[in-house]
């Protein structure tokens, strides 16, 4: 079952299920070769193996599109998501295995292997601060309680989805999503979005460090 949840192998199953249309005929062209191919072999010809070959195929193509919703039950294609169901589905996302990215003292750049246009952007200059000295007793109770807040920005192709906030905490040891001011407790989504750009494995450490919880139920 390890296999089926290769990134690659999931690719492939979205793969197949948008194209289903072109697989489901291609299938047909083959059923309809092998139908001709077992009249001739009925006919006296010695064509057995050909149509054998061609009904495997045929079964194959046809069989592709059952394998591949049950790899990907019931996804979409990223680029025919909503909103909302782009939202839904980087919060159930799996931060290692579907992220990639790159980050250097300017920018972070972190997409998904999946489709690159679904991407996070973080600017570490005056553009993508949000506080430059961001104040809470979560934030500044390390060992240097300097904290800087950035912007996390969600493009898809482009176009703007959404906005995070994600705390540099500790002499950015840790980037730390800050809690609803309303429950105290953190989102899941803005729980994802931090373990996304969690390069130094250390989100879990700084949270129970800060005496933050996560709203599982968000």
């Amino acid at each position: 079952m390890k296999l089926l949840e290769h990134p690659n192998v999931k690719a492939s199953a979205l793969w197949i299920k948008e194209n289903t249309i072109a697989i489901n005929v291609l299938a047909g062209v083959f059923f309809l070769l092998t139908f001709f191919a077992g009249i001739f072999w009925i006919a006296g010809r010695e064509i057995e193996p050909v149509a054998f070959v061609l009904s495997i195929c045929a079964s194959s193509l046809f069989g592709l599109p059952h394998l591949a919703e049950f790899i990907q039950p019931s996804r979409k294609p990223i680029k025919n998501m909503t909103h909302d169901e782009l939202l839904e589905f980087v919060k159930h996302s799996d931060a290692e295995a579907d992220w990639k990215g790159i980050t250097n003292n300017w920018v972070s750049e972190v997409f998904l292997r999946e489709d690159p246009r679904l991407r996070f952007r973080a600017k570490y200059t005056d553009e993508g601060i949000q506080n430059d000295d961001y104040n809470d007793d979560w934030a500044n109770k390390h060992p240097n309680p300097k904290a800087t807040g950035y912007w996390y920005d969600l493009y898809y192709d482009g176009n703007l989805i959404d906005r995070f906030i994600l705390v540099a905490v500790d002499d950015a040891r840790a980037n730390l999503p800050p809690p609803d001011w309303r429950s105290g407790k953190i989102h899941m989504m803005a729980y994802k979005v931090a373990k996304i750009h969690d390069t130094l494995k250390t989100v879990d450490e700084y949270l129970a460090r800060s005496g933050l919880e996560i709203d599982k139920n968000t």
